[in-house]
């Protein structure tokens, strides 16, 4: 394949076939492995033969413990009947971006392929149905009749949200978050956390010579939670490299952001913005002659950025590390998945549709592995997440293992993908690589 450069055309970015995510062109029928049914013996009726009492026997009432089971032989649980499994979908409307439409690709690939376990699975999402709108609210509405969650909460709702689905020890699968939300009993972050993204970033600009050892980098956080775990991947990745960072922090009020904040980068020819998509865009407008500006999707937004910022998004200023690749990709897991979103008439993709169906990808693997074992609960899920293991390296998230965040309280995954802003491409962006890890990620502990 081509080997794809930074926007100014300079320096090739590695070798895919040498890079830690293995480069496997060859895909399998995304429908068939990622959502085949279960085993047929799953199918095949319960029988069972009663014994008749004698007449002189006299038999004693005793209590049993009733486990619910369906007529084909399946153990379940709320959320699951003889015909569905229903998975409950809690996304913020201003994070949502494509997600909502990836989940429901992959819930129509799932179900115009035979479903899972026999079923067909339906969803439960916020803002329908006469659920609200709001996260926690929609969670009080379907969070608990569901057998397992989506989500994808605003950052000021996700302690309040992940507490509650915590207590209630319903299985769930989130696309991004930070390193302190890993571990036992708390919603699995199945795509790269936030220090994994900075990582990735600057790694690719040091491999294709835009960073020298020595050289500075410039930081720009707003000191949330969100960007000071990518702060903390950042400055790991600085300090192996020999790389100064300039840190600023920067607080928005009722007239903006402070501008000062935001000019006179001095030598830093990179500045990584671990801010929200408004102030990320006053930064680009801010230096229209001066550093590249690298941020994730939440920091990146065409609809929120005025014309200068678009302007230099334009001209390939803007570049953006993605959990994905970028819609449009030639990595073939993204091409399958954009076959079928041209198949069903998407024409308007948003940069985290491949996040969503990856997601649902991820669930399904959990679900045929509890199918598999005959017991589709909301405990038989849990298990399953620490047994499934890692997906394949030609996943949209690479090897991406649920175990690691619940059993260690490590990435699920430490590859990512990077993308160069296009307000006018599909989706927002152009792809510029496969998804790929950092030289020696390995050795960083959050």
């Amino acid at each position: 394949m081509r080997h794809p450069r930074l926007p100014d055309g300079s320096g090739p970015v590695q070798d895919p076939a040498t890079g830690r995510a293995s480069r496997v062109v060859a895909l399998v029928a995304m429908g068939a492995v990622l959502i085949g049914g279960c085993d047929s013996v799953l199918d095949r009726p319960t029988r069972t033969t009663g014994t008749a009492a004698a007449p002189t026997t006299v038999s004693t009432p005793t209590t049993q413990t009733i486990t619910p089971v369906t007529p084909d032989g399946l153990i379940t649980g709320p959320g699951v009947t003889d015909e569905t499994i229903t998975l409950g979908v809690l996304v913020d409307p201003d994070r949502d971006r494509g997600f909502s439409d990836g989940i429901e690709l992959w819930q129509q690939a799932v179900n115009t392929s035979g479903g899972l376990c026999g079923r067909s699975v339906q969803l439960a999402a916020n803002g329908s149905g006469g659920a609200p709108f709001d996260v926690v609210e929609g969670y009080d509405a379907v969070g608990r009749t569901v057998v397992g969650l989506i989500t994808l909460p605003p950052p000021t709702e996700a302690v309040a949200l992940n507490s509650m689905i915590a207590a209630d020890q319903i299985p769930t699968l989130t696309p991004t978050g930070t390193s302190t939300q890993l571990g036992p009993a708390r919603p699995i972050v199945i795509g790269p956390t936030q220090d994994i993204l900075a990582i990735n970033a600057l790694d690719f600009l040091s491999r294709t010579g835009a960073i020298q050892s020595g050289g500075t980098v410039g930081v720009l956080t707003d000191g949330s939670a969100v960007a000071d775990n990518a702060l903390a991947g950042a400055t790991w990745w600085a300090a192996a490299q020999d790389v100064v960072l300039d840190i600023r922090t920067v607080e928005r009020d009722d007239n903006g952001t402070e501008p000062g904040a935001l000019t006179d980068w001095g030598d830093a020819s990179f500045v990584l913005a671990l801010t929200d998509a408004q102030t990320t865009g006053e930064l680009v407008t801010a230096t229209p002659t001066g550093p590249t500006v690298v941020t994730m999707i939440d920091g990146y937004d065409p609809a929120s950025w005025s014309a200068a910022a678009l302007e230099a998004a334009t001209a390939g200023r803007v570049l953006v590390s993605t959990a994905a690749p970028a819609y449009g990709s030639d990595y073939p897991a993204a091409v399958a998945v954009a076959s079928r979103a041209a198949a069903a008439g998407l024409t308007n993709p948003g940069p985290r549709l491949l996040d969503g169906y990856a997601t649902g990808q991820s669930w399904a693997r959990m679900l045929i592995q509890a199918c598999n074992e005959r017991t589709v609960t909301r405990s038989a899920l849990q298990s399953a997440a620490t047994t499934v293991g890692a997906a394949s390296v030609d996943f949209l998230y690479g090897p991406s293992d649920p175990s690691a965040p619940v059993l260690s309280g490590l990435p699920a995954t430490r590859v990512s993908a990077m993308s160069s802003a296009n307000p006018s491409a599909p989706s927002g962006l152009t792809p510029l690589t496969w998804p790929e890890a950092a030289t020696d990620i390995e050795d960083y502990v959050p």
